[in-house]
């Protein structure tokens, strides 16, 4: 049944092809999507952009020549008129053609105009006579041509398509005006005119975002509800912990507080995002809600990407929570043998830890009496799985995620659509702008001047560059080896540091605690510390070849600086002027959200978060950026999808259970952010 050998054409060369292709069966066939199509549509001069595929009706009006340029290649060149303007048109590797382009003949030609150089470069080209609008299927699979497939894929929709389950609703097919299962099948392998593909795409999208609609909001129906996780906390100890801070919080820190002690009181497990720009006050948001775990007779573990981070974090928490009842304790790989089994104990015994730590917290010998609350810092940071086995050391603890990196909101809806959302925009009155400068490379020796001017206040300098080594590829590049050696030379009575990723880790952090104890001027560094380092003394930030990275990034690194009382600076060194108009930006905003929001119009998802951390961005039709209307409608709808279901379990019954079967089969938590 539904075996490769029942279609007609496929013997066991074709179907060890196939079979090489991943495709096995009749259903392989038919759910094997064209990866694009080429549309031949005639149109006119007037309506054809330049540099993009258009299809045009010409007249040769002088022989061709062919030019023999290596080994396998050719170029046929033409002059010919379209609509009474005189073009060259070049074609690649068809001398044949020379035998059909006689003078006069009036032909179709497919490919790119340039308008300024009265240029057409032909991809395809046939005579009028033999030319018909059409659009051709392309389905990139390995030693089996297009027009086979195409042919195998509709003979396999006209013996098995009935059995294809329609998944979507009749109703959201009526409401939208969407192609059925059926005339999808049909249509994807065989559209005729561009409508066909616009409704194709409308349709494909659709199921593709409401699919993944479903499985965020079925997951998030699923967090565990029950009265012991609600926590009876001492508001008035609470109130006495904000009293003894040295500043007023922002009415956006007011706000996410509340939001936050909402959930810790609810009988629903809390899971929530907590994301501002750096220096907006994320700190101690979550450090005045550990302090109402605390008084709830519940243990707190934070835990932090880096060994300095949580060091740093264990020392504000000290000073913050030194006149109350607290139990404090940092836990990395660093903590000796006997501090280990101390802390070890006291988890065991106390219900009023607060712990801080990297991944050493969830280390097989580590048992908690009472885990109610996990602080994930730099969430992205961590694979799932580190963030999982924390969470299996207590019983459903709540979990608040920080993340420094603003989220467009684009994004967050989507990536973190399983979690609750607290944005902090404001920023503490006492926050220091950072004074951001964009520089050529024929600016160097101002810069110098610049970093020397920051030097002699006695203030520390980051130096960062988008390359370790040289590249063979790019040697252009700035590389950390090199910057370097060069400012050793430059700054001879300075002392500077180098840090990559390549350095050990236990290196790079003896390396960034020099820093931080000023025994290190200037550090040259890649992007390892573009998050999580506090250093109030370091007043400036010099980023070579910045073009070469995001604005939300550039963003993230000049965030090391300006912690302190010092006017502080970005320098952002440009290798490619065209460049200089993309990164303005930065010179005119210190707004994260803006500048993630700008990010995202200009580098898309992907680019946006780096190829490791794209996850569920990676649709195969669908862009949650320019879809996005269609996913917040796709949200709604898979509201009202799973809600009926709960109230009768017959409902969408079928499709229920392929979205349990695709949370399971991709273990979709670890979508979120792969490591």
């Amino acid at each position: 049944m539904s075996s490769l050998s029942e279609i007609k054409g496929i013997g066991k060369k074709t179907k060890d092809k196939l079979n090489r292709n991943g495709i096995y069966d009749c259903f392989d066939l038919i759910n094997q999507y064209p990866a694009r199509y080429e549309v031949f549509e005639l149109t006119n001069l007037k309506d054809a952009e330049d540099e993009e595929k258009v299809t045009l009706l010409a007249q040769v009006v002088k022989k061709p020549k062919v030019a023999y340029i290596r080994k396998n290649l050719t170029k046929l060149s033409c002059d010919i008129i379209i609509e009474d303007i005189p073009y060259n048109m070049v074609i690649f590797n068809r001398e044949y053609l020379t035998n059909i382009l006689d003078v006069k003949a009036m032909i179709v030609i497919t490919g790119k105009l340039e308008r300024s150089i009265k240029r057409f470069t032909a991809t395809t080209l046939k005579l009028k006579k033999n030319f018909a609008n059409s659009v051709e299927p392309i389905y990139n699979v390995d030693k089996v041509g297009d027009k086979q497939m195409q042919k195998y894929c509709l003979s396999a929709v006209e013996l098995y398509g009935y059995l294809m389950k329609e998944y979507i609703p009749n109703r959201f097919i009526k409401k939208y005006q969407l192609y059925t299962k059926s005339e999808l099948l049909t249509r994807v392998h065989n559209p005729k005119h561009k409508g066909d593909l616009i409704q194709v795409k409308r349709r494909l999208k659709y199921e593709e975002l409401l699919f993944f609609a479903l499985q965020i909001t079925y997951i998030k129906q699923l967090q565990p509800v029950n009265e012991k996780y609600q926590k009876k906390y001492d508001i008035d100890i609470v109130k006495a912990f904000i009293k003894t801070l040295p500043f007023s919080l922002t009415s956006d820190q007011k706000q996410a507080t509340n939001e936050l002690f909402k959930d810790i009181k609810s009988p629903k497990m809390m899971n929530r995002l907590l994301q501002g720009d750096t220096g907006s006050g994320k700190t101690i948001v979550a450090f005045i809600l550990v302090m109402g775990v605390i008084t709830s007779e519940h243990q707190v573990a934070l835990m932090a990407p880096t060994a300095l981070l949580a060091k740093q974090h264990f020392e504000k928490a000290k000073r913050y929570f030194k006149m109350f009842d607290v139990t404090l304790f940092l836990l990395t790989g660093n903590t000796s043998k006997s501090d280990r089994e101390m802390i070890k104990k006291a988890l065991k015994t106390n219900n009023k830890v607060f712990v801080i730590g990297t991944h050493a917290l969830f280390s097989e010998d580590i048992v908690y009496k009472n885990l109610g609350l996990i602080i994930t810092d730099e969430q992205h940071r961590f694979g799932v799985n580190q963030r999982q086995l924390l969470r299996n050391k207590g019983q459903y603890p709540d979990v608040l995620y920080m993340s420094a990196t603003p989220i467009p909101r684009t994004l967050a809806i989507s990536v973190f659509g399983d979690m609750d959302l607290t944005t902090i925009k404001q920023k503490p009155a006492n926050r220091r702008a950072v004074h951001t400068k964009l520089f050529n490379k024929e600016d160097l020796l101002m810069v110098y001047n610049l970093i020397e001017q920051e030097l002699n206040k006695k203030h520390q300098v980051y130096v960062v560059t988008p390359l370790i080594l040289e590249s063979t590829v790019n040697q252009e590049k700035a590389n950390a080896q090199d910057v370097y050696q060069q400012l050793k030379k430059v700054f001879k009575q300075y002392r500077v540091g180098l840090v990559h990723g390549k350095v050990e880790t236990e290196e790079k952090e003896r390396l960034m605690q020099m820093f931080y104890d000023q025994e290190i001027d200037i550090l040259v560094s890649t992007t390892v510390i573009e998050v999580g380092v506090d250093n109030a003394n370091a007043s400036m930030m010099v980023v070579f070849d910045s073009d070469h990275f995001g604005l939300s990034q550039l963003h993230q690194l000049r965030g090391r600086v300006g912690r302190g009382d010092a006017e502080s600076y970005a320098l952002l060194i440009v290798q490619n002027n065209e460049s200089m108009e993309r990164l303005r930006v930065l010179e005119e905003s210190n707004d994260g959200f803006y500048l993630s929001e700008k990010d995202l119009e200009m580098r898309g998802p992907g680019q946006f978060f780096g190829s490791k951390q794209s996850g569920v961005l990676s649709f195969g039709h669908a862009s949650i950026v320019e879809d996005f209307h269609i996913f917040l409608k796709a949200k709604e709808d898979a509201k009202e999808i799973v809600n009926e279901h709960e109230r009768d379990q017959s409902r969408y019954e079928d499709l229920i259970q392929k979205i349990k079967q695709e949370i399971d089969a991709q273990k979709y938590d670890e979508l979120w952010y792969n490591e």
